[in-house]
């Protein structure tokens, strides 16, 4: 697959997903508002993402892949861990919890508790680390033999619009729990399971 093919899928991707999810309805109470507007972040930042790479801007798009994933991980943890004055502290930027609790809280619930987000972050917190502080990841991809400039893999690319595909995705399932559209929910685990599908 070229990496224009998984723009276009990923532009795709984007259009179905804001048909499904703008204008639902659902009850406006904190906890809701501030999940939802997490998992509206994650997809602006998939957004972004895709919009940055197909105009040659990989750099501050990797840049994005840590944003993306923090955003979803703490729409979910607001939405379904998170005590009411948990809910407080975070509305008054009096927050402290590490984002590895988030984590490890959320895999604590049935349904969620298979390791898939701790080995997502295993697998790619330094990276994403690196290429949201300038990190050395970022500054070897921007060279070449002759010049200082973006230097990114077609596959590295190609790995970056995949995941910002599957957390938004999660993202938008966030969203479709908390209007409570069962028949979404199972539109999007389908969208979810044929992202990746098995040889």
């Amino acid at each position: 697959m070229t990496v224009q093919i998984s723009i276009k899928q990923a532009e795709d991707l984007i259009r179905w997903m804001d048909s499904k999810i703008n204008d639902l309805e659902f009850c406006a109470n904190d906890r809701n508002r501030i999940a939802a507007a997490c998992f509206d972040l994650a997809h602006e930042h998939h957004r972004s993402i895709i919009l940055l790479i197909a105009n040659s801007l990989s750099g501050s798009a990797f840049s994005l892949v840590r944003l993306l994933f923090e955003s979803y991980i703490r729409g979910l943890w607001l939405l379904k861990v998170a005590t009411d004055q948990e809910i407080e502290d975070y509305k008054n930027e009096n927050f402290r919890k590490s984002f590895s609790s988030l984590i490890d809280d959320v895999e604590r619930l049935d349904g969620y508790n298979t390791g898939v987000l701790k080995r997502a972050k295993e697998a790619g917190w330094a990276s994403m680390n690196s290429y949201t502080h300038g990190g050395f990841l970022h500054l070897v991809r921007r060279n070449t033999p002759d010049y200082i400039e973006p230097n990114y893999s077609d596959a590295e690319k190609i790995e970056v619009i995949n995941f910002a595909n599957s957390f938004s995705l999660l993202a938008a399932l966030g969203i479709a729990d908390i209007a409570n559209n069962v028949d979404l929910a199972g539109e999007l685990y389908e969208r979810i399971n044929n992202l990746n599908p098995k040889p």
